[in-house]
């Protein structure tokens, strides 16, 4: 916890984890949720970055990282050194985040001193590290009571005459045990080479894992008398973890992540930004490639905002219908804004469309008294009906501007609080991103599908090797009439449910042999 009271700067050498930002611990994230400057390396995960912003949007992002095998990349560690005492001159809570732990292989003892001898106050929030974590994700054990009761880690850098000076071969046993090779792309024939002379088996298993953890990795496989020839076929990239030893043959059984049905698969997400951050958190989970497309953003209906006939009047309603997160923020936005608060809704009942906007009036200490079995305003008022004879009560509806066509009750009044703003133009990057393969478009409303095939018709997208993936009836409606077609729709309609279904939907068809990835 950060004393309020402190007035020194500290420095937070932070640990982020392998890449998955699932695996960042929960100090690192309450130091990155308040730090006003984040100092990164290289070797964190753009996925990390984004948790980043998402957390703390207005933080300070500088780059300080030093890249061995791309030295237009890197800065040397003496200019990282005067680049965090600049920043203790400057700021008060500075977080230096590296990939991993920053004490294995992290250069944490370089900067810990340096930083120490110039009096700056410095902690250590360890992280989850990729020696453990990457081998885990391939489904490869580092010990098992069968082959090894041990494991070595082994940093495979040195000097450039002779890269192999530092390792000190006498210090374990290069012919049995579980050998973890670290930065050892570069210098894996030298070490192969080595490891043969020592009089390792060149029969013995090796793994070569590329961007651990993340949706991005992947597993190669194979012998260790037959990996130099096979790195001439292969194309092996840093960032890698090496694995050598018979513990990688159980990754036979034990490969979890890579099978997961939407491993690796890309998916464009076009939610709005704010609303998105969950939903990519759970794809992420699920081994996916979000793509963010955000189509919409949320404004004020600023006519609204001090609509006195409603809001000096809301005793006078008898329901309120909620059929959205954002109905639900700007509605309580609206009350602050007046000098009212969820005391106002005193007596009124209120129904609650979804799941997610049943969590969004808990944060105003509100319980609906109704939420329908179906996701939608239609199903909403059909199934109140059975239980409630509503068509002469009063009725207010906090909803978007040009909403879905209600259904017509006597006395329902209809508050356009909020607007939908579309994007109409498309970063270059995303206009790539199609023509490498969008595997999965997901789409949450009527409104996001009609926008969205706008911009297919403007930019020419090739929606053929996509499939469509939607939340509700009438958003799959839409989608048919705009595209011919939709290949997923969310049971139940929520996040997890569209997730669910997709995972489903791709399992069968692995199960067919289409779209394997191989």
């Amino acid at each position: 916890m950060i004393n309020p009271k402190k007035t020194q700067s500290t420095i937070y050498i932070t640990g982020a984890g392998p890449g998955d930002p699932g695996l960042i611990t929960l100090k690192a994230k309450e130091i990155l949720s308040i730090a006003d400057v984040v100092v990164y390396d290289n070797l964190v995960s753009n996925e990390i970055l984004e948790l980043v912003i998402n957390l703390n949007p207005e933080v300070k992002m500088i780059y300080g990282g030093r890249v061995g095998y791309n030295p237009a990349k890197s800065l040397e560690q003496n200019e990282i050194n005067s680049l965090l005492v600049d920043l203790a001159k400057e700021y008060k809570v500075i977080c230096r985040l590296k990939g991993g732990d920053p004490s294995v292989f992290g250069r944490l003892g370089e900067e810990a001193v340096y930083l120490r001898k110039e009096r700056i106050n410095i902690e250590i929030i360890p992280g989850v590290s990729s020696v453990t974590a990457v081998p885990s994700y391939a489904g490869i054990p580092l010990t098992h009571r069968d082959c090894s009761s041990s494991f070595t880690v082994i940093a495979a850098q040195g000097e450039a005459d002779d890269p192999l000076r530092n390792i000190k071969w006498e210090n374990f046993d290069a012919r049995n045990g579980t050998l973890v090779l670290l930065m050892g792309v570069k210098k894996l024939p030298g070490i192969i080479d080595k490891l043969l002379e020592l009089g390792r088996d060149p029969k013995t298993p090796i793994a070569i894992i590329y961007l651990g953890t993340t949706s991005r990795q992947s597993t190669f496989v194979t012998r260790l008398g037959k990996v130099n020839n096979d790195l001439m076929e292969m194309n092996i990239k840093p960032p890698s973890l090496i694995i050598i030893g018979e513990v990688v043959n159980y990754r036979d059984i034990l490969n979890w992540y890579e099978t997961k049905p939407l491993f690796a698969k890309n998916v464009l997400v076009t939610r709005s930004k704010e609303q998105s951050v969950s939903f990519v958190s759970k794809l992420i989970q699920s081994g996916v490639h979000p793509v963010n497309m955000p189509l919409v953003s949320y404004e004020f209906n600023q006519k609204e905002l001090y609509n006195k006939n409603i809001i000096n009047n809301l005793r006078n309603y008898e329901w309120i219908f909620f059929t959205s997160q954002n109905a639900v923020k700007f509605f309580f936005e609206i009350l602050r804004a007046n000098y009212f608060d969820s005391r106002a809704l005193a007596g009124i009942k209120i129904a609650a469309v979804g799941y997610k906007t049943k969590v969004e009036l808990g944060k105003y200490n509100i319980n609906p008294d109704f939420v329908p079995k179906k996701f939608s305003f239609e199903d909403l008022v059909k199934e109140l009906l059975e239980l409630e004879n509503i068509k002469d009560k009063q009725i207010l509806h906090p909803t978007q501007e040009e909403s879905v066509k209600e259904p017509i009750l006597k006395n329902l009044k209809t508050w356009n609080i909020y607007r939908a703003e579309f994007t109409t133009s498309l970063d270059p990057n995303l206009v790539n991103a199609f023509n490498n393969g969008i595997e999965v478009i997901t789409l949450f409303s009527s409104n996001t599908a009609k926008h969205f095939s706008q911009i297919v018709s403007k930019y020419n997208l090739d929606m053929s090797r996509s499939k469509f993936a939607v939340i509700g009836d009438e958003t799959a409606k839409s989608v048919v009439e705009l595209f011919g077609r939709v290949d997923i729709v969310a049971n139940p309609s929520t996040e997890e449910g569209l997730i669910y279904s997709m995972e489903e939907y791709f399992d069968k068809a692995r199960s067919k042999g289409i779209g394997v990835r191989r």
